[in-house]
Order: C-alpha cells, then sequence, then structure tokens
C-alpha cells in the first residue's frame, strides 16, 4: 500500500513510497537487474574478504527476517500517464502506472547491492523470504532527464558509483527518448549484427559517450581517476539541473545526424588507388561518412556544442542563457545543412577536403585517441565560432 506521495517541483517528478512484497519487488525490477548483468556492472566486484563478509551477513540477516532500508527505484512514463498522477492517487492508480510503463523504462538507482542480497536470500529461504514485506520508493517522471538528476544528486558523496556507470544505468530510458525524439538517426544496441553504413548510424555505447561527454563540456572525461570524475559529476550535476538538457542534447544529436547524412553523399574519388604502402594516417578519411564514422570526431563535436550551449566547465550560465544559445546553434546548423544540402557530391568532397585533414590528423602527438579529440574539437569549435559560415572545412582542420 503506498505510504506517500510526494511531488518533486524542483526536477519534476514524483516520490512514492510504498511497501510489497519481496517477490512482487524481485519481479519489477528483474529485467532491470539482469540487463546489467548483476551487481558486478553496477560496482567495483567485491573482491575483499571484509566486503564478502558483509554481504554473506546481509544475507543471513535478512534470512532472520531484517528489514533493508528502501531501494530507490525510477520509472520512465509517457506524458499523459504522468499527468494522472496526483498526491491523491491510490496506490492500485500508481502500480498500474507503473506495470503499464514496462519494465525498460524501470532502473534501480540506488539499492543494486540490497536487491542482490535479496535475490540470494530467496534462493536460501525461497517462500520465507518472498512473502516478507519490504519498502520500495519510486521516483516517477516523464523525462529521463530528471531521473538522471536526481540519481546523481542521491549518489554525490558516495563512494560506489563513477560517473560512467550511472549513466549506462538509465540509459535504456535515455535510448528510447531517443528514437522517439531523434526519428533521423539509428542506433545499434550489442545485440544487433549490422554495422554502420549510412551517415547517422550510431552503436548505442557509443550514443551513451555523447551524452556523457554532453553533460560534462570536455572532449575526454577520465573516469578511472577519483578526484577528476567528482569534478566532471559536479559539471554534470549543473547541466543535467537544466530542465531542457535532454532536449538540448537530443536537438545537438539530430544535428550531427544531418550533417552525418550530409557529409556522407560524399562517396570519395573512384580513381584514387590504395598502395599497400601508403601511409594508412594519411588515408585515415576517404569517404564523406568516414569523418563521424570516427568516435573522437563525434565526441568532439558534442563537446564543442555542449560548451558553446553551457560554456566551458567551471562556468555556469542560467537557463535563458542555455536556451538562446541553443536555438542560435540549431539554426546556423540548419542553414548549414540547408547549403550542404544543394551542393553536389564532388562538391561536398572539395567542401570536406579530406587531403587536408589526413595530412594534418596523421601528426599524431602522444596518445592518439586524446590528440584526434582534442584535434576534432577545436576544429568544431571552429566552425562554431564561425556560425558554419565557411567555404570549406580547411580552416577548421588547421585549428589545432
Amino acid at each position: 500500500m503506498a505510504n506517500g506521495i510526494i511531488r518533486d517541483n524542483r526536477v519534476n517528478c514524483y516520490s512514492v513510497v510504498e511497501t510489497m512484497r519481496v517477490d512482487q519487488y524481485l519481479e519489477l525490477v528483474n529485467q532491470a537487474y539482469q540487463n546489467r548483468g548483476g551487481i558486478e556492472k553496477q560496482r567495483q566486484p567485491l573482491r575483499t574478504t571484509t566486503a564478502i563478509r558483509i554481504r554473506d551477513r546481509m544475507v543471513e540477516d535478512l534470512r532472520r527476517g531484517a528489514v533493508l532500508p528502501p531501494v530507490v527505484i525510477g520509472v520512465v512514463v509517457d506524458q499523459t500517464a504522468f499527468a494522472k498522477i496526483t498526491p491523491a492517487s491510490t496506490s492500485q492508480e500508481v502500480d498500474a502506472i507503473i506495470a503499464a510503463a514496462g519494465s525498460d523504462s524501470i532502473s534501480i538507482i540506488d539499492g543494486m547491492q540490497r536487491t542482490t542480497a535479496l535475490r540470494e536470500a530467496q534462493l536460501h529461504d525461497g517462500v520465507t523470504v518472498s512473502e516478507r514485506q519490504m519498502r520500495v520508493e519510486f521516483w516517477i517522471t516523464e523525462d529521463a532527464n530528471s531521473l538522471l538528476y536526481r540519481m546523481l544528486v542521491l549518489n554525490t558523496g558516495q563512494v560506489p558509483w563513477n560517473l560512467q556507470r550511472q549513466i549506462e544505468l538509465i540509459f535504456r530510458s535515455i535510448l528510447k527518448e531517443i528514437k522517439q525524439r531523434v526519428p533521423q538517426i539509428e542506433v545499434f544496441t550489442v545485440d544487433d549484427v549490422r554495422r554502420r553504413a549510412l551517415g547517422g548510424q550510431f552503436q548505442a555505447s557509443e550514443v551513451a559517450e555523447l551524452f556523457m561527454v554532453f553533460g560534462a563540456r570536455k572532449e575526454t572525461i577520465d573516469t578511472k581517476e577519483k578526484l577528476a570524475d567528482e569534478f566532471t559529476k559536479l559539471d554534470f550535476i549543473e547541466a543535467t539541473s537544466d530542465r531542457e538538457f535532454n532536449t538540448m542534447f537530443y536537438g545537438v544529436l539530430g544535428l550531427l545526424s544531418e550533417i552525418d547524412a550530409a557529409f556522407s553523399r560524399y562517396q570519395g574519388e573512384p580513381t584514387t588507388e590504395v598502395h599497400e604502402d601508403d601511409d594508412a594516417g594519411k588515408i585515415r578519411f576517404r569517404k564523406g561518412r568516414d569523418l563521424f564514422a570516427s568516435q573522437p570526431a563525434r565526441v568532439a563535436f558534442m563537446a564543442a556544442m555542449s560548451q558553446f550551449i553551457y560554456g566551458r566547465p567551471g562556468i555556469n550560465k542560467n537557463e535563458k542563457e542555455h536556451a538562446t544559445a541553443h536555438a542560435a546553434l540549431l539554426a546556423n546548423g540548419k542553414q548549414f545543412i540547408v547549403r550542404l544540402n544543394v551542393k553536389t557530391p564532388t562538391e561536398i568532397g572539395q567542401f570536406l577536403d579530406f587531403g587536408t585533414l589526413n595530412q594534418l590528423i596523421s601528426r599524431r602527438v602522444g596518445k592518439v585517441g586524446e590528440f584526434e579529440r582534442s584535434f576534432f574539437f577545436k576544429a568544431f569549435a571552429t566552425l562554431l565560432e564561425e556560425r558554419f559560415e565557411v567555404e570549406s572545412m580547411v580552416p577548421s582542420w588547421r585549428a589545432y
């Protein structure tokens, strides 16, 4: 039965606390749990003797009737369903809305360790543990960004999760929104056997990284460095505090896709011969679709666009400034696409000038991945400085 419904006006979602049977809870979150591959994919593996003993103690306590703190579950529902929820809603009404949302809209945002312990305890004492009551707090929202913001704030100051794992945790809900809000792109999941053949096709894991860099406002994120990770998380919290964050991300992602499709009309020079002794670095980019087949180029594009909208990390603009910058970016970008689409494929090739790009990017300095991200970040930042009004991409390629 529902113990209370409170609306969070800051991020436009509802906090709903319920008491439910353990087996009902485990059934509800089963797909969310399985899709993450268990606790090992969510937190660092429990390798120490102390950690393993604590897990075993938790399981034993559950078998003996212990009550755990509430787990926190995120649920993304559609706008119509969200509008039906009020502080006066009954538990039956809320339960029906959660059930209708579907398992792919449910995420465990705090409580993976407890869920694992409950599953293990159920294996030992099935009926006894299954019928026991437990508390669950649901965060119900119509916008995955609200859920992400709530999760980041909830876990700030805690050790267990780094930023990447938190983003990946709810990315299924974000991916579902992307398919609805950015229909011009095609996203392949890990189960798809297809590979990118056209502009506008991306792997889900790569889009997840684009989401991360858009929120962090930089082209490189070192999730292994704890201190850097904490500062990145603060930047991400600041960006996602804007209620229109997801809308802006989808707009820029759509822009990337359309530019990718326009560039992809250039199929390369059919008379160009490739010799085995060619310098691979100098022939990296041949066809138009090769540019954004490169994840460093995609990441750099999103980071440059994000900095234009939100400012450099550490500089915090207000939501009105975000909206103004986003609108200007999309307007200039759309005009850029219009100009590209009236060009012939040969003219697209001349505009891209891959000869210059291949020559410059072959001058690798330090780590190749970091160099390419920095190279393309400056390239697209230059494109933004020129409001997309360039005769060719040469100024961008020479910006590094």
